[in-house]
């Protein structure tokens, strides 16, 4: 080969591998939803490092992959559909339409069903994996986290309906409800056991993790973990669950056998999902706050690794295969942003008040008002994500449905001050305060 030629053949290895056209490597893949990105990053297991970034539609929302790991399938909230993403050229070759507001998805263990939790559409679809097409839709009001059962024959989904929350159990074979346990929060995500015997279940406002017994749907127990615990699946073998709680930055890992707590790892910033290698012996952290992924030995309970991936990390899949275990030691972190600015409005001249909620703000976050004040407070959700304003003082505790408005009519207390918060991410910052002027 001459100089030239060789000087092309090398020039073009190194274009092809910046934009993740060529990759030697043979270890399992990492997805990461980036919701503010609008794309899938790639990581690579074995380097430690993202080698690809996906274009998707508006706000990735659900992401899974199957058991063969051939298929990624992403959910976008702002988009009403979900992509079909090739895992051997790492594009996507397919979009299939789903409804509105398609939130979190569940992969079948046997890889041949997909269940899409359409939150805006009201209904849990499920998507044949074979043809890429919806084969059932099961009427849910604003479904938003499900889970399949080992043999295929039931899904459970989360019901978010203000006033009637609930654990919706379906009859995959029937696509029709089979019944229902109505819970006091609103569910966040659900889980089961590989034996299909427990579901796991986080909700608004708790910091717990619920133990469901799906033979009768009774909880069985709470393992208390830290502030807003997000989901809690299970590796695996079923030994161990693992609970990213978003608040305290944490990662706990529940003996599912006890129910105990086997160890705590601080991760990064807002921990939104968890995600385990097939062998169980690794779990990979998509942290929205500092816009990385804490890779997590969970043998010996600590961060060996973070990888910065892009701005708003929130669902997570891992290849099936064993992760390669030949780099220790973290790397650096980026810096993220959580909370909104302390905006102060003085709205004592005025009965109409705009309140943009965002995610994990409220702005203003403080209002100042007199005492006896008529106020029509316009809520804007800004987000894709479904929010709160709960403000006890007054008796106010309403859903903020995504990218909607509402209006809400109220009178200052005589006195303060007043607080007012997200149910969901009240731990993570959005929260604010009224100050009363009782003159």
């Amino acid at each position: 080969m001459s100089m030239r030629a060789m000087t092309a053949w090398l020039a073009a290895g190194t274009i092809a591998a910046g934009v993740g056209i060529a990759h030697a490597s043979d270890a399992p893949k990492v997805y990461v939803g980036l919701f503010r990105d609008d794309a899938v990053a790639v990581i690579d297991t074995r380097e430690r490092r993202v080698v690809k970034t996906i274009p998707v539609p508006k706000g990735p929302h659900g992401l899974v992959v199957t058991p063969d790991g051939r298929k990624v399938y992403v959910s976008s909230d702002g988009h009403a559909s979900v992509s079909v993403i090739d895992t051997a050229t790492d594009q996507v070759v397919r979009t299939i339409e789903v409804g509105p507001n398609p939130h979190g998805l569940a992969m079948a263990p046997d890889g041949k069903l997909v269940l899409v939790s359409a939150w805006g559409a009201n209904e849990a679809s499920f998507i044949d994996t074979v043809r890429d097409v919806i084969v059932g839709r099961v009427p849910v009001a604003q479904a938003h986290n499900g889970a399949i059962s080992a043999d295929g024959r039931t899904a459970w989904v989360g019901s978010q309906q203000q006033g009637a929350t609930a654990l919706v159990r379906i009859d995959v074979t029937a696509m029709k409800e089979a019944a229902r346990v109505p819970l006091q929060n609103t569910p966040r995500a659900l889980d089961l056991s590989p034996d299909g015997r427990r579901l796991y279940v986080t909700v608004a406002g708790l910091a717990a993790v619920l133990v469901v017994e799906t033979a009768t749907g009774q909880i069985a127990a709470q393992v208390p973990v830290g502030a807003s615990p997000h989901h809690a699946p299970l590796t695996r073998d079923g030994r161990v669950a693992l609970v990213p709680s978003q608040g305290p930055g944490e990662l706990t890992i529940v003996d599912a056998a006890s129910g105990a707590i086997a160890g705590v790892v601080a991760v990064g910033k807002t921990p939104h999902w968890v995600a385990s290698s097939s062998d169980g012996s690794m779990a990979y952290v998509a942290n929205e706050g500092s816009n990385d992924v804490s890779v997590v030995d969970l043998a010996q309970r600590r961060v060996v690794a973070t990888i910065p991936v892009g701005n708003a990390p929130r669902k997570i899949a891992v290849q099936a295969g064993a992760i390669p275990k030949t780099k220790s030691g973290a790397a650096g972190r980026t810096a993220g942003s959580g909370g909104g600015e302390r905006e102060t409005r003085d709205v004592e001249a005025t009965t109409d008040v705009a309140l943009r909620a965002d995610d994990y703000s409220f702005a203003p976050a403080l209002l100042r008002a007199r005492s006896g004040q008529a106020l029509r407070l316009r809520v804007e959700n800004a987000s894709g994500t479904l929010h709160n304003l709960s403000v006890p003082a007054i008796g106010v505790d309403r859903d903020l449905p995504p990218r909607a408005r509402i209006d809400l009519d109220v009178v200052v207390p005589a006195k303060g001050p007043v607080h007012f918060f997200c149910k969901f991410h009240g731990p993570l910052g959005q929260q604010g305060q009224l100050v009363v002027d009782d003159r």
